[in-house]
C-alpha cells in the first residue's frame, strides 16, 4: 500500500513539474484526476486529458532518469521526518488486520499442531508413558519421604535433608517440563533442561559425600547468590526502569555476605565456593565437584546438551531433531526424532538423585522402591532408542 501510493505521488508530481516547466499550471482537482490516470496506466506513453480546461493545448513531455533521481530525493528528504509517524500508524493497521484474522490463523495452527502430536503419539507414546510412569514413582516415592521425617529433620537442623528434598523436588518438576517437551516435539529442548537435572544430580551426590558441613554451606550460600545479583541490579536498574535498592536494603544484604565470608573464608564467595572448603580449592568449578563424585563420564552428553543453552557454532549448526542428513535445515518448531537421548538421560538422572535420597534413611520399601526405578530405567532407555533407531 506504502509502495503503491508512494508511486502514485511521486510519478503525479514529476508530471506535474513537467508541464509547468512548459509554462502550464494545473488545479488541485486536475492533480487529483492526473493521479488517477497515472494510477491506471498500463504502459510506457499515457496520454492525459485534465477535466474544465478549455484552452486548446498539446503538450508532450518527456521523463528522463535524471528527473526521476531528482523527484526520489525530494521525496525522501520530505518524507524522513514524517516516518516514523507513518510506520507508527501503519503498524496499527496490521496489528488490527491480524488480530481481526487471529481466530482463523490460530485455528489453523493448533490443527496441524494436534495432528502432528497424533502422528508423534503413535511413534514416541510408549516409551514417553514409560518416562511418566517413572516420573510418578519418584514423584511420589520423594512425597512420601519428605512427609515421614520433614518434621524430624527441621528440630535436628538436618541440612542434608533439606537439600536433597528441595533438589529432588526441582529435579522431578523438570522431568514433567521434559516430558511436555518431548510430547510436544522439542528434542532440542528438552535435553536442554536436562542438563540442569544432570547439575542436579552431580550437586547432590556431592552433598551427600560430604555431609552436613556442605550441606550447610549450600543452603547458606543463596545469600551470596543474592548478592551477587544486587550489585548487577543496581548498575542496570535505571536502564530498565526500575527503581535502585534503598541504602537500608544495601547494607542488609551486604552485611549478611560478608558475615558469612567472615564465617567461611573468602573462597566462599565464589560461584560454587560452598564446595571450595571440602575440594580444597579456592576457585572450583562445577566439572570439579561432577569429578569429585565420579560422573565425570557424563561430561560429552552435558556438553553435547550444552549447546542447547548456549548461542555457540554448534548449537547453530547441530539440531537433535533433525536427522543427519538435514542438519543444513533451519528447525524452527517440532520434530519427530531424536528423542533417545534427552528421555534415557532425563530417566537415568531422575533415578539416580531419587535414590540419593531415599537411601539417607533406607528400609526395605525405599530400597525396593530404587530397584524398580533402575529396572525401569533400562527399559525406558531401550525402548527409546529402539525408536530411534
Amino acid at each position: 500500500m506504502f509502495e503503491t501510493e508512494s508511486f502514485k505521488h511521486l510519478s503525479t508530481k514529476l508530471v506535474a513539474r513537467k508541464l509547468e516547466e512548459q509554462g502550464y499550471t494545473i488545479t488541485d482537482e486536475q492533480l487529483a484526476v492526473l493521479e488517477e490516470q497515472i494510477a491506471n496506466a498500463g504502459d510506457d506513453v499515457l496520454t492525459i486529458e485534465l477535466p474544465d480546461d478549455d484552452r486548446d493545448i498539446n503538450l508532450q513531455i518527456d521523463i528522463s532518469e535524471k528527473d526521476i533521481d531528482r523527484a526520489i530525493n525530494e521525496y525522501t528528504e520530505k518524507l524522513s521526518d514524517k516516518m516514523p509517524r507513518i510506520i507508527e500508524d501503519l503498524s496499527k493497521v496490521i496489528l488490527a488486520n491480524l488480530k481481526n484474522r487471529a481466530s482463523e490463523m490460530l485455528s489453523e495452527h493448533k490443527n496441524i499442531r494436534g495432528e502432528f502430536e497424533q502422528r508423534l503419539s503413535r511413534k514416541w507414546g510408549e516409551a514417553c508413558d514409560l518416562l511418566e510412569m517413572l516420573i510418578v514413582i519418584s514423584t511420589e516415592a520423594g512425597d512420601d519421604f519428605n512427609n515421614e521425617f520433614r518434621l524430624s529433620a527441621s528440630q535436628d537442623d538436618d541440612f542434608e535433608f533439606d537439600v536433597l528434598t528441595r533438589l529432588h523436588a526441582r529435579s522431578c518438576q523438570i522431568a514433567n517440563e521434559i516430558l511436555t517437551l518431548l510430547r510436544a516435539g522439542y528434542a532440542d529442548g528438552a535435553h536442554a533442561r536436562w542438563r540442569t537435572m544432570h547439575e542436579i544430580t552431580v550437586i547432590g551426590y556431592f552433598v551427600r559425600r560430604f555431609g552436613q558441613d556442605v550441606a550447610e554451606r549450600y543452603l547458606l550460600h543463596d545469600a551470596v547468590e543474592s548478592y551477587r545479583a544486587t550489585q548487577q541490579y543496581q548498575r542496570h536498574c535505571t536502564r530498565l526502569g526500575y527503581e535502585p535498592l534503598t541504602n537500608r536494603e544495601l547494607s542488609q544484604i551486604r552485611s549478611t555476605y560478608q558475615r558469612l565470608l567472615n564465617r567461611f573464608g573468602r573462597d566462599y564467595a565464589s560461584s560454587y565456593g560452598w564446595a571450595a572448603q571440602a575440594l580444597r580449592m579456592s576457585d572450583p568449578k562445577f566439572s570439579d565437584i561432577e569429578q569429585a563424585v565420579d560422573l565425570e563420564h557424563w561430561r560429552p552428553y552435558y556438553k553435547l546438551a550444552s549447546h542447547n543453552v548456549h548461542a555457540n557454532p554448534k548449537g547453530v549448526f547441530f539440531r537433535l531433531g533433525l536427522y543427519p542428513e538435514g542438519q543444513e535445515l533451519l528447525l524452527v518448531g517440532p520434530s519427530d526424532t531424536g528423542f533417545a537421548d534427552p528421555g534415557h538421560g532425563t530417566a537415568i538422572s531422575l533415578m539416580q538423585i531419587t535414590t540419593c535420597l531415599l537411601t539417607i534413611k533406607p528400609n526395605i520399601d525405599r530400597l525396593s522402591t530404587c530397584y524398580v526405578l533402575g529396572s525401569l530405567v533400562e527399559e525406558i532407555g531401550d525402548t527409546f532408542l529402539s525408536v530411534q533407531n
